[in-house]
């Protein structure tokens, strides 16, 4: 599924990147560019982020 639609960056991007160390929407824009386009989708980003990194059983190891 599509996050940032501006930057064509889907959830799995997503998930890497907070396998990789990213905890939040400003690391996330440095690293992939969300959120630096039209921003609608940061708040989404973020929940993506933190739901990444609390469970990391489900979604690291992918």
């Amino acid at each position: 599924m599509y996050v940032c639609l501006c930057q064509a960056v889907r959830d799995a991007e997503v998930r890497q990147a907070v396998a990789s160390g990213v905890e939040d929407v400003e690391q996330l824009a440095e690293e992939l560019g969300v959120g630096t386009g039209c921003g609608s989708c940061r708040e989404f980003a973020q929940t993506l982020i933190d739901e990444y990194a609390s469970q990391p059983a489900l979604y690291h190891a992918a």
